[in-house]
């Protein structure tokens, strides 16, 4: 859900800069307003700009096979995360705007609103949200610990007798947007290892604990320090005691001054990011969103080796 909505945020911002284009997506998702495509490989003579907006830039055939064929189209990259196993794909790209990955950072596309922040009323049962990546390979084998931090934040909801929703952000049919959206707004905090899943709590007015499972830290760590947000944890640090003790300090206190400051800087610093995509995208010529040190750090090389699922392209009419 969140790749879709940093496309539509995106989209919405350069309409209203002035820039027509069209959002692609395959016709199972079903998502109106958007061009249905099933081969992006047969729109190869109509594309001028590719935009590949949200997710990881990791190696996979498919995005190698989409660069190499869309050749003669300006290629950027906004919203993602650059990881550092896969640094030489971002360098497929003249232009990267990252959420995280580079030394000059941007922010995720994917909030543009929010909701107060509501302390639930004496003795209500809570309700959990359980929003979790799974295994996560794009960081390498073994870099993933996953199944603990899973299991530390279910032992949580447990040791707390707190009912739980499982919230799944993959949109597939019969599980979509509306639906994910309104399972973050019925429960009253959030237990998550995924990005989205922190920014979208925390963007419904839930306080949220985070682990993130990525041996040394990958994204979620980061970036929810970078919004201010307390109970963010890396899986080294994250323990029974540690998780516990900051459960019962959200149950005495609830947070609310603390996340309506981190709903604020996300969202300026998501209006900023689509500001930057915006003028990036309407500039004609190939402009270059990275530091002389991250063009070093990134190797320049031909199409050919590149990777990761496309989360959303838009497609620049000039």
């Amino acid at each position: 859900m969140g790749d879709l909505h940093a496309v539509e945020n995106l989209s919405a911002a350069l309409r209203q800069a002035g820039h027509d284009h069209d959002v692609l997506s395959h016709p199972a998702l079903g998502i109106a307003g958007h061009r249905q495509v099933r081969d992006l490989f047969d729109m190869r003579c109509e594309i001028e700009t590719l935009v590949f907006v949200c997710g990881p830039i990791v190696q996979t055939d498919e995005l190698v096979d989409l660069l190499a064929v869309h050749r003669k189209a300006r290629k950027i990259a906004v919203g993602v995360s650059v990881i550092s196993r896969h640094r030489d794909m971002a360098a497929r790209f003249e232009a990267v705007l990252a959420r995280d990955g580079l030394s000059r950072q941007s922010f995720d596309l994917a909030i543009s609103h929010s909701l107060p922040c509501a302390v639930p009323p004496p003795g209500k049962r809570l309700k959990a949200g359980l929003c979790f990546r799974g295994d996560q390979r794009d960081y390498g084998n073994g870099m993933s610990e996953w199944a603990r931090a899973e299991r530390l934040l279910l032992q949580l909801a447990e040791t707390f007798g707190l009912d739980t929703e499982p919230i799944d952000t993959v949109l597939r049919p019969g599980n979509e947007a509306a639906k994910i959206e309104r399972q973050f707004e019925i429960v009253d905090l959030v237990l998550t290892t995924r990005l989205h899943g922190s920014l979208y709590g925390l963007s419904k007015g839930k306080p949220v604990i985070a682990i993130d499972q990525i041996r040394g830290t990958g994204k979620v760590k980061p970036i929810l320090n970078r919004i201010g947000w307390p109970l963010a944890y890396s899986i080294e640090e994250a323990n029974e005691a540690l998780l516990a003790g900051q459960m019962r300090r959200i149950l005495a206190e609830w947070l609310v001054e603390a996340v309506t400051t981190s709903q604020a800087t996300i969202l300026d610093l998501s209006s900023r990011a689509r500001a930057d995509a915006v003028a990036l995208i309407g500039r004609r010529g190939h402009a270059e969103a990275r530091t002389p040190a991250d063009r070093a750090s990134l190797p320049d090389t031909s199409l050919g080796s590149v990777g990761s699922v496309v989360d959303g392209v838009v497609r620049i009419e000039p």
